[in-house]
């Protein structure tokens, strides 16, 4: 059947005011998709009923035909492995009166007389539905018990990539049975994926239809059959979005903003500790105040900052400005930002749509309609706005300036952004640009996304995102930012208590978790749960090399931290494989096995004396670089008595240091050490600094390299997948 079948099947249904096609027109629509499935025949009458089961041959099945039911089971309509005349007249009639008897009201149209599904095949349910934010989706689960109890199911925005439909079955907790358990042949995945890759087209390219359930599927080791279907239909819905006109400029403005020829600071205040004007006063372009209260301006200008009255006053163009004015003040200062043409401007002021009060949504109406109408780049309100430390751009005093880095961080909490860009310093994590973003009111996470992606500088991105509005957009953004760059994020308002707290916070809504999490998986990109895992895996990922595999190297220095370590890298998900026997000779011929082991981990403190003896341990770390089941190293350096003489013999811990950092500069493999604080906190802050001088990616616990190792595999294996 053509596509002009499945619009008229579906046409037909609307003119006749139904929201629901009946199993065959549903069968009907799926032929039309390409997906093989046989199509029932519609019988009135008990005679019908057996002379399209004859047609067909026995056994067959009887459903119920009711435009008013939508779940057969539940009134009795559905019987089934009928195997003669009688048995099929015998169920036409209890399927008529189970009907009368359990819903009254629904109308009797018949039933549909199908064959029998062959036993033996694996029941599966697929299907579409479609999510405000990220429109049509598709669905697949294991049936049965894995679906109505486990809610044993896996999502993705429509339309699939055939890698996509593998990775959603995959996915599944119950995948193992698609690929055969206990003697059972292995079902045919690829069916699978043709039939799901079908469905996500079909519902990309038909926004009419909002539902739709096949349910159950039964998979047998060739082929597969669609055993019962249900479609849901409406009006397409157009996009909620309307487009900008003004989109290129304002992009542009917001670029510009990043590498301001000059900056206003508006509104400034001494209670605030002048704030703004501190945080710009390591800017290396030109710093302008404008503030018109006369008892403010002596302390700005004893800043060295020239202060105006107005914005018409300054001759020199403005790529960017910070507001920190009153609410009320808001809609005035933009107005005659735009008057003045300046490309951007952050809205430090809160108070809008994020507190639920009706002036503050009346005031967030009237700022983006003030925007919209211009090319002005609006970022926030209730935001930090942009850090650029390369040009001096910040939004808290207190963050560095320098040569510009490698990393991009985009965060709806000011907090978060600050925290981040403070403390990346420390980890040796150079920003290159960050954005606080607030309510996103004209500018979405997806215009930043593009614009750090397309940066020549950009190694990694991070984010931390509580909502999205036009999340087909986000989508779209974060993928092609994961094709190019590891993208790492950050979800806020996951759990239904922190949803709310979203709302109250930036006036988002929070996306719905099970889709959310398949949207990133999607994307490509990868999701952590926290600030220092965040700050973790962006190390990794932008200090050390590509983890191309799972398979752990891992070099303990006692035999208790040995079990440890490697039942911590084993539960996020990574391998610790046995070496080839080459690197066992090798290590047979050296290595302290009295109260240590050469086995994957290795229990090297016997051998390596935590470091002190540098041949052991730079012979250890030549065979791990070796050996090919090996696909990362991490290493523990003993922080405990060890560490207490690296207070007053602080030349051991560099000389150690100065090894394993030419180790990680010639090694082809990711390198990383663990340095657990322990009982000597500030000797090991100490190591860590020394460490990282060295260009050394430096773990707190076994915990957080294991979570950093296995969020930086899973980026790499979605990019090689891609």
């Amino acid at each position: 059947m053509s596509n002009s079948t499945s619009d008229q099947i579906i046409a037909a249904a609307v003119k006749n005011g139904r929201s629901a096609l009946s199993e065959i027109e549903s069968k009907e629509l799926l032929k039309t998709v390409g997906i093989e499935v046989a199509v029932p025949e519609a019988a009135a009458s008990a005679d019908e009923a057996v002379a399209a089961a004859r047609r067909i041959g026995f056994p067959v099945a009887l459903k119920v035909l009711s435009a008013d039911v939508s779940h057969k089971s539940d009134v009795g309509g559905v019987q089934l492995g009928l195997n003669s005349a009688d048995e099929v007249a015998a169920a036409f009639s209890r399927i008529r009166e189970n009907l009368a008897a359990r819903a009254s009201g629904a109308r009797f149209e018949g039933v549909a007389v199908q064959p029998m599904a062959a036993p033996g095949g694996v029941e599966l349910i697929a299907g579409i539905t479609r999510e405000d934010r990220f429109g049509p989706m598709v669905m697949v689960g294991l049936g049965g018990v894995f679906v109505e109890v486990l809610h044993d199911t896996a999502i993705r925005l429509a339309p699939l990539k055939a890698s996509d439909a593998h990775a959603m079955l995959e996915e599944l907790r119950g995948a193992a049975i698609l690929r055969g358990v206990r003697g059972r042949a292995a079902a045919d995945v690829e069916a699978v994926v043709g039939l799901l890759v079908k469905l996500s087209e079909f519902a990309a390219a038909h926004p009419e239809i909002r539902e739709m359930d096949l349910n159950p599927i039964s998979v047998y080791s060739r082929g597969l059959a669609v055993l019962d279907a249900r479609v849901l239909i409406g009006p397409a819905e157009g996009s909620p979005f309307s487009a900008d006109p003004n989109k290129a400029a304002r992009l542009e403005n917001l670029k510009r903003a990043f590498n301001p020829r000059s900056v206003v600071v508006i509104g400034d205040k001494r209670m605030g500790g002048y704030l703004w004007l501190r945080a710009m006063s390591q800017l290396k372009t030109k710093l302008y105040s404008v503030q018109i209260d006369p008892n403010e301006i002596p302390g700005i200008e004893a800043m060295g900052v020239t202060n105006f009255k107005s914005l018409s006053e300054i001759k020199d163009p403005i790529d960017y400005a910070v507001s920190a004015v009153p609410r009320q003040v808001a809609p005035r200062i933009l107005r005659d930002c735009v008057a003045n043409r300046v490309g951007s401007i952050g809205f430090f002021t809160s108070g809008f749509s994020e507190t639920g009060e009706e002036l503050g949504r009346q005031l967030e109406a009237e700022l983006k309609q003030i925007a919209l109408s211009s090319e002005i780049a609006l970022v926030g309100p209730n935001c930090m706005g942009l850090y650029s430390p390369a040009v001096g751009l910040r939004n808290f005093p207190d963050e560095k300036v320098g040569d510009a880095g490698d990393v991009c961080f985009i965060s709806q909490s000011g907090t978060h952004t600050i925290n981040f860009c403070m403390q990346a310093t420390s980890r040796g994590i150079k920003v290159n640009k960050a954005a606080s973003i607030g309510n996103v009111l004209v500018l979405e996470a997806a215009d930043y996304i593009d614009l750090m992606a397309d940066d020549p500088q950009t190694r990694v991105i991070g984010m931390y995102i509580e909502g999205v509005r036009d999340g087909r957009r986000f989508f779209e953004s974060l993928a092609r930012a994961a094709a190019r760059h590891p993208v790492v994020v950050w979800k806020g308002g996951t759990t239904e208590a922190g949803a709310r707290a979203t709302f109250s916070h930036t006036g988002s809504l929070a996306t719905p978790e099970a889709v959310w999490r398949s949207m990133v998986r999607q994307s490509g990109a990868v999701e952590v749960a926290g600030l220092d895992a965040m700050l973790d895996v962006v190390e990794l990922l932008a200090r050390g090399r590509a983890v191309k595999g799972r398979g752990m190297g891992l070099v303990a220095m006692t035999g208790g931290q040995s079990v440890v370590i490697t039942d911590t890298f084993a539960a996020a998900g990574l391998e610790i494989p046995a070496l080839s026997d080459a690197s066992y000779a090798e290590l047979k011929t050296f290595f302290n096995v009295i109260g240590g082991s050469y086995r994957n981990p290795l229990d090297a403190g016997g051998t390596i004396g935590s470091g002190v003896h540098p041949g052991g341990l730079d012979r250890i770390l030549k065979i791990l670089n070796a050996d090919p089941a090996i696909d990362s190293i991490v290493l523990e350096i003993g922080s405990g008595l060890r560490a207490q003489r690296w207070a007053t013999h602080e030349d051991e811990l560099t000389s150690l240091l100065d090894k394993l950092g030419d180790f990680a500069g010639k090694s082809a493999k990711p390198f990383a050490v663990i340095l657990h604080p322990a009982h000597v906190e500030a000797i090991v802050a100490r190591a860590k600094e020394l460490a990282r001088q060295r260009g050394l990616i430096v773990f707190d616990s076994f915990e957080r390299a294991a979570t950093a190792f296995a969020t930086a595999a899973g980026y790499w294996e979605g990019r090689a997948q891609a």
